[in-house]
């Protein structure tokens, strides 16, 4: 009769029993145990206790009946019995009697074997997966053999990796010495085995050596590409801080019609900057893991590597990992090494603004240039002849298209320019901060070509009360006001001055130009008058007048001159240097004007008009002369831009050495120009001046006699008359000094020119034009960062080309991963596996080793705090290790300080620069 033999291992029902422990194996009395044959042995992981006898009654065979003998050889470990009738004839082979003698095993702490395990194993498939497993929170004491002893699946080429597990599987079975009689130990099912990936045979000098060389000389492709980003991050930021400390300014070679458009000059900026950023970013990453790979080669020097330094490539290449990943950031943000990442990381997140802000073309203002200009003539100043002429009309055959169209161009201008002159007016009288400071009112307006405004200056101011004074009381209203020369309009476009224009920049540039020319100046003088003293001057009054007077009687009356003195001929200077007085047709109406019209050989150089103010105040009539003269006291300045430009006239400034009378110093300012009356006249007509002798009540003249002063001194909330009349006749100015000469008087022959002329002056140029520089001074801020960028790059420059050649990369992932993979296990980063490092675990100093031709990493001997947990209810909790910390040590290494490394290129080579020593 056989034997029935009882599974050694019993299993609960519950496996959470198991989850953390090794169970306790119940082992009856053997006395014979056939042998195994050779391969068994005793399974590591359990020792053989003293024995306890206790009767085993009733309750140990209902435990063993619950087991059936496995037809298959192995640990003997039953199967779940499916009837009772088993489990009876189990309990009734218990040896022959009701009681016997248990063993009883339990687990103690596995001592780390040093050596290799047993050749058997136990056959996969065969235990609980719970049983033997390394406990989660386990002292140092009860931590498995870690030394990844193993064998290399490359060494049987010939089979699949599947088939390497298999064999290696079968191979490492290791069944259990048992006894013959003992019984099984009573479990309700077959406990599965996983075979721990750490139990293997790995040998690093046959089956891991290094396939390539872990240190490349200059020749090789990955060091000759850094090297080359390297140099072109230098040469191109070192450019690039040139052009931004200098400033270049690029002229014509950046226009619309240049050899590089603005747009591409912007593109081409943006990109280099970007390829400057980019490869400085990679050198300098580069220069990191050279650093931290040689440093971790040097095992005399004792600073090893750590992962917080391992991690600074990231801050580079991705500076948001500076807030993710802060702790890298703790515990590395303040070495040497880290302030250069960290500054790396500033400086390549705003090179690419500071480039943009300092390098890359913009229209940028330069200094005032002094230089002569030039200009071209084809007329004398105010040849009413040559305005006509250019005035542009579609009637050719009327012999007075001319007069017509200056006529409608007058009206057009004048009206405006007064228009606008009234509106700010009415801003200063709504706001009541008026003055009578003709300086500071209001000063004149005009348009040019439509998109050019004019602003004219009061010149040679008279002050109302003074002049009244003066002349008995009467009240004397003078004014004088400067336009700009119109001519520097033409002379700007004039391609000789070099001058890059606004339309050539896509329509965004702006220049100025400040010319040294005279300005035109038109002088309007006024006296209040009664009629008694208008009498000798006005026809009407005569004693031999042919009445009425009307505008078709009038034109054909011969005698319209006199000799009769007047009480302000002293005032007007008629008869200074053979003059006439004006004669006037008739008295005009209240709220009427009437222009003198009466014509003299030439030589006449001023118009004359007479109006009548408000009944209200007396019969009061107010007389006018307007004449014009070239000043010497001023300059002219432009201001083009894309869609227009603002022109306007400097008098009398002290400080303006551009003034025309210090470029000719003998300018005279007395001069009246004796053409510009027959301009004026067309000018009278069509500003409805002259309705008064046909009393036909103009809005014109009406507003204007309303402006009439009634006091010795200026209204604060109105304009006088002298200052509207200049205002509204300053578009004649415009007019009579286009294509005129530069200076005060004509020297040529011919009136106009056949072919234009060229003049010469001085100018001062101001212009746009796309250069390099920073723009403001907030921008000047940016140019530490080209600065530090440029220093960095020349550093990183001189690192690569000392050390001829490079290490391999140790910071990089890939890299990185397989060095560790293949590396022992430390238990000073236990607890890291699932969720990565965490405190001082960023601290480790990590060395790479060699055992052979195999390189590993492992710690240094820094002492680091790791925390030590264990499971409520863990055997470990007996031996004092739960929530305890405990100082780390680094292990012994296999190839110590005084190891005979072999004598191969790798091994040399480790020697070397396990030698050196390194500042960073």
């Amino acid at each position: 009769m056989s034997e029935v033999r009882v599974p050694l291992i019993s299993e609960s029902s519950d496996l959470s029993e198991h989850s953390m422990t090794t169970p306790t194996l119940v082992v009856e009395d053997m006395t014979t145990s056939p042998p195994l044959g050779p391969g068994s042995g005793s399974r590591p992981g359990y020792s053989r206790l003293r024995s306890t006898v206790e009767e085993g009654g009733e309750e140990e065979a209902d435990i063993g009946a619950t087991f059936e003998r496995r037809d298959s050889a192995g640990l003997g470990i039953g199967a779940a019995a499916t009837t009772a009738r088993e489990g009876g004839q189990a309990g009734s082979n218990g040896g022959g009697g009701g009681s016997g003698r248990r063993v009883a095993i339990d687990a103690v702490p596995r001592v780390v074997a040093m050596g290799s395990p047993p050749i058997g194993a136990t056959p996969p498939t065969s235990s609980d997966p719970l049983v033997n497993q390394f406990p989660r929170f386990s002292s140092a004491a009860s931590t498995p053999d870690l030394g990844r002893e193993r064998e290399s699946p490359r060494e049987a080429d010939e089979e699949t990796y599947e088939e390497y597990r298999n064999r290696a599987s079968r191979e490492s079975h290791q069944p259990y010495v048992h006894s013959h009689d003992t019984q099984r130990l009573r479990s309700r099912g077959t406990m599965q085995s996983i075979r721990s990936a750490y139990e293997n045979d790995f040998r690093p000098r046959e089956e891991c050596p290094t396939s390539r060389e872990f240190y490349q000389g200059r020749g090789n492709w990955l060091a000759i590409s850094i090297l080359v980003l390297s140099v072109f991050s230098t040469v191109f930021s070192g450019i690039f801080l040139g052009l931004a400390l200098s400033g270049p300014r690029y002229g014509r070679k950046i226009t619309t019609n240049g050899s590089l458009t603005p747009a591409s000059a912007i593109v081409l900026t943006a990109i280099m900057g970007k390829l400057i950023e980019l490869s400085f970013v990679t050198s300098f990453v580069g220069f990191l893991g050279q650093v931290l790979s040689r440093r971790a080669f040097m095992k005399e020097q004792g600073r090893g590597i750590t992962l917080a330094e391992m991690s600074m490539w990231r801050w580079v290449v991705q500076p948001g990992t500076l807030i993710t990943h802060w702790e890298g950031v703790r515990y590395a943000g303040t070495t040497i090494l880290g302030l250069l990442s960290l500054l790396a990381a500033l400086l390549a997140t705003l090179y690419t603004p500071a480039a943009s802000a300092l390098v890359q073309p913009q229209l940028k203002f330069g200094d005032w240039t002094p230089r002569p200009a030039v200009g071209l003539v084809k007329t004398s100043f105010a040849n009413p002849y040559y305005v006509k002429d250019i005035c542009d009309t579609p009637i050719q055959n009327d012999p007075d298209s001319g007069s017509t169209c200056l006529q409608i161009e007058h009206a057009s201008q004048g009206y405006h320019n007064y228009q606008r002159y009234l509106s700010y007016w009415t801003a200063i009288s709504t706001a009541k901060n008026g003055t009578t400071d003709l300086k500071l009112r209001p000063q004149g307006f005009g348009l040019l070509h439509e998109n050019t405004s004019i602003t004219a200056s009061w010149v040679q101011v008279v002050n109302v009360p003074d002049a009244s004074k003066q002349f008995g009381g009467r009240i004397i209203n003078n004014a004088s006001l400067a336009m700009p020369h119109s001519g520097i309009f033409q002379a700007a476009r004039d391609p000789r001055n070099d001058i890059i224009q606004p339309e050539e920049l896509d329509g965004l540039g702006i220049y100025s130009l400040h010319a040294s020319i005279p300005s035109p100046v038109i002088h309007v003088l006024c006296a209040n008058m009664n009629r008694t003293e208008l009498a000798p001057i006005v026809y009407e009054a005569w004693p031999d007048a042919e009445l009425p007077v009307n505008l078709s009687s009038w034109n054909s009356i011969t005698t319209k001159t006199t000799t009769n003195k007047t009480v302000v001929d002293d005032l007007f200077g008629w008869y200074n240097n053979g003059g006439h007085a004006p004669v006037f047709a008739k008295y005009p109406l209240p709220f009427n004007t009437i222009m003198n019209h009466t014509f003299y050989p030439w030589g006449r150089d001023a118009i004359y008009m007479l109006g009548s103010g408000d009944p209200a105040n007396g019969e009061n009539y107010v007389l006018c002369s307007i004449k014009v003269s070239l000043t010497p006291y001023c300059s002219t300045r432009y201001n083009a831009t894309g869609i227009g430009g603002t022109m306007e006239a400097i008098c009398e400034d002290p400080t303006d050495d551009l003034a025309f009378i210090k470029s000719v110093p003998d300018a005279s300012n007395a001069l009246t120009n004796k053409d510009w009356p027959n301009i004026g006249l067309d000018w009278a007509n069509s500003m409805s001046l002259n309705t008064g002798i046909v009393d036909a009540n103009s809005s014109n003249s009406k507003l204007l006699m309303q402006l009439m002063l009634q006091q010795p001194e200026l209204n604060k909330a109105l304009p006088s008359p002298a200052e509207a009349l200049a205002v509204m006749a300053g578009c004649t100015l415009l007019m009579s000094s286009q294509d005129s000469p530069f200076v005060e008087y004509w020297n040529y022959s011919s009136n106009p020119l056949n072919s234009p002329e060229t003049q010469y002056f001085n100018a001062s140029i101001r212009a746009q034009e796309y250069a390099s520089g920073p723009m403001s001074s907030s921008s000047r801020g940016f140019m530490i960062i080209l600065v530090l960028v440029f220093v960095l790059n020349v550093f990183v420059l001189g690192y690569f080309l000392f050390h001829r050649g490079l290490v391999t990369d140790f910071s990089e992932p890939p890299n990185l991963f397989t060095l560790a993979v293949n590396s022992p296990p430390s238990h000073l980063m236990a607890g890291s596996c699932g969720g990565g490092p965490e405190g001082k675990q960023y601290q480790v100093n990590w060395f790479v080793n060699t055992e052979g031709d195999h390189l590993y990493m492992e710690p240094g001997e820094k002492p680091v705090e790791v925390p030590v947990r264990a499971a409520a209810g863990g055997l470990l909790a007996g031996f004092g290790g739960l929530g305890k910390r405990r100082s780390g040590l680094r292990p012994v290494s296999v190839v110590g300080g005084d190891f005979e490394l072999e004598d191969s290129p790798a091994a040399r080579m480790y020697a070397k620069l396990a030698k050196r020593t390194s500042v960073l």
